[in-house]
């Protein structure tokens, strides 16, 4: 067991990828070049704005939630998720992907539940859409017996993924950690599959680049349950390809087997790594 495996750790670089924002309403676009603000295409997604030059945290719309700093392989995870009447994202905070849910899914229910109640006060205060509804809940045994067509498990990890921009994890992350990381993700995961209708899916996300984080968690939650298929998510992206929404168009770079992996210095974002599991009918 290590931390970052060879392959990743040759393409991986120490330079930080270019700062994304999402936009929730392009109105705010003059708002932005009022106060100098720069912003150029996205190079991972057509629906990002990268920015080029100015400091957009001094911006009326950014102070307002209506303008918000979200890295493309974040966005694109969220877009992974797709599209439902009744979806949970169950490790919410800080809310970035809710938002492009819900976003998504304009007349669907969001909801967006965290563990930790100031984490969940924030996520409301700073929640634009009226269809997110926010509430502190623990993923492993959230107070509603609802079902979902659609659910985020963005779990917590380690973080690897995002080294370039948080130098300090491989000084304080030790390989003991992902010991304890790992149970808890697979007892996220187990517990949100719960919530899950027939045919509905489930999107596991982390932005680690270790496999006892990613795959080997997949495998252990699914491990003999045959009510749950692994979905390829090749087949994901060329449906956000063929919708001019993803600007890669070498989509063999983006997946390792039936995954989705973004790997700094390779892609324009952090390191993230999804899995698209659906519920058999």
């Amino acid at each position: 067991m290590g931390l970052i495996g060879p392959a990743e750790s040759v393409l991986m670089t120490s330079e930080v990828p270019a700062t994304s924002i999402r936009i929730d309403d392009a109105s705010s676009l003059p708002e932005l070049a009022s106060d100098g603000i720069q912003v150029g295409s996205g190079r991972l997604l057509s629906t990002v704005q990268t920015l080029l030059s100015g400091n957009i945290t001094h911006n009326r719309a950014y102070r307002d939630g209506r303008v918000a700093i979200q890295d493309e392989g974040s966005q694109l995870v969220g877009l992974l998720v797709g599209h439902g009447e009744k979806i949970l994202d169950c490790c919410a905070a800080p809310g970035g992907k809710t938002a492009v849910l819900a976003a998504r899914n304009p007349a669907s229910t969001v909801i967006a539940a965290d563990l930790h109640p100031h984490r969940a006060r924030v996520l409301r205060e700073l929640a634009q859409q009226p269809n997110i509804h926010v509430l502190a809940a623990d993923a492993n045994s959230p107070p509603f017996r609802s079902s979902f067509d659609r659910i985020l498990a963005d779990v917590p990890c380690s973080g690897t993924g995002t080294l370039a921009r948080n130098p300090e994890i491989k000084w304080r992350l030790r390989a003991e950690d992902l010991k304890d990381l790992q149970q808890r993700q697979i007892a996220i995961l187990k517990s949100a599959l719960l919530r899950l209708t027939p045919g509905g899916r489930l999107v596991y996300s982390t932005c680690s680049m270790e496999p006892e984080e990613n795959e080997i968690v997949v495998k252990s939650a699914l491990d003999a349950d045959f009510d749950f298929k692994l979905v390829d998510c090749r087949g994901e992206l060329e449906i956000l390809e063929r919708r001019g929404e993803l600007e890669v168009h070498e989509i063999g770079s983006l997946v390792s087997g039936p995954f989705l992996r973004t790997i700094p210095g390779l892609h324009p974002c952090d390191g993230f790594f999804a899995a698209i599991i659906e519920k058999k009918i």
